[in-house]
């Protein structure tokens, strides 16, 4: 069966049941001195897979990792109706876990295709935020606009997003 954007009911399913053996993976790790990066694409709409996502993932993990300077004690990787989705855990408090998403944004910010990338950090089961450290919301990846903002208006087609994020998967 061929499930695309309009199915929404199984692909919804589908979607939430993936991100959900996320949070498994992620409970079963973390504590007060281990937090998580997870690395996935952010890719609106179904299906959450594009070619070249698996290379792509696995490339900006090692970004993450060479930048963070040490290696993670774990590493999960999960491919299912969600993405692909690699999570690592490190060593670190509070403290450590906000200097990681220092290093998250600015991998996101800084190469043209980290703007596809979710690097989230979590501690104690809660998300280190932009705001958290100060920083501003992350910007469309078509107009330059609060991205969140561009979703919740629909400024940009599925089809135009969708083009512009494989034309710069492509490049990875």
């Amino acid at each position: 069966m061929n499930i695309n954007k309009t199915d929404t009911g199984d692909a919804l399913y589908e979607i939430l049941s993936g991100r959900e053996e996320r949070v498994r993976i992620r409970s079963s790790y973390l504590s007060e001195n281990i937090f998580a990066c997870q690395v996935t694409l952010n890719i609106p709409g179904y299906p959450k897979r594009v070619p070249n996502d698996e290379k792509a993932v696995e490339r900006f993990c090692k970004t993450f990792i060479d930048k963070w300077t040490s290696l993670p004690q774990h590493e999960k990787r999960t491919i299912n109706a969600a993405g692909v989705c690699w999570i690592g855990f490190f060593e670190g408090d509070i403290s450590a876990a906000k200097k990681a998403k220092e290093i998250a944004v600015n991998i996101e910010e800084k190469t043209p295709e980290g703007r596809i990338f979710d690097i989230d950090i979590i501690v104690q089961e809660k998300t280190i935020s932009r705001s958290d450290l100060g920083l501003p919301p992350r910007t469309c990846l078509i107009c330059d606009r609060p991205a969140k903002e561009c979703a919740r208006d629909r400024s940009h087609s599925y089809e135009e997003l969708r083009t512009a994020i494989e034309k710069l998967i492509k490049n990875i």
